[in-house]
């Protein structure tokens, strides 16, 4: 992708949808929403967009700033997810239930002696 003098980074901000989440390698396949285009991301700019779109599941579509990495081929880094507040997301996953996690465990226990 060339740079253009009002966009020197050559990000674009596109509408994506999670083709194959992310691997353990973390990189992901997207589909441009706008022009169907598939591409591979390969790079994050910071942990907590890697992390953001590490728990995206397949289908869902995300607003992404990203740039070519143009000696990778089609391997795309995101800089930015568009509208997400990183310092608001939530830092566990949430259970269904509000017993303690020692609850579960004692419920275990008690199985296993009967």
């Amino acid at each position: 992708m060339r740079s253009h003098p009002t966009n020197p980074s050559g990000a674009e901000t596109t509408t994506a949808r999670i083709e194959w989440p992310m691997n353990d390698h973390g990189a992901m396949t997207v589909r441009v929403e706008a022009s169907n285009e598939v591409r591979q991301i390969v790079e994050c700019e910071s942990d907590a967009v890697k992390h953001t779109l590490a728990r995206l599941p397949t289908g869902a579509t995300v607003p992404l700033k990203m740039e070519s990495l143009g000696s990778r081929g089609n391997a795309w880094r995101v800089t930015e997810l568009v509208g997400v507040d990183h310092a608001q997301r939530p830092t566990a996953p949430r259970r269904d239930d509000a017993r303690p996690v020692d609850e579960d465990r004692d419920e275990r226990d008690r199985r296993v002696r009967v």
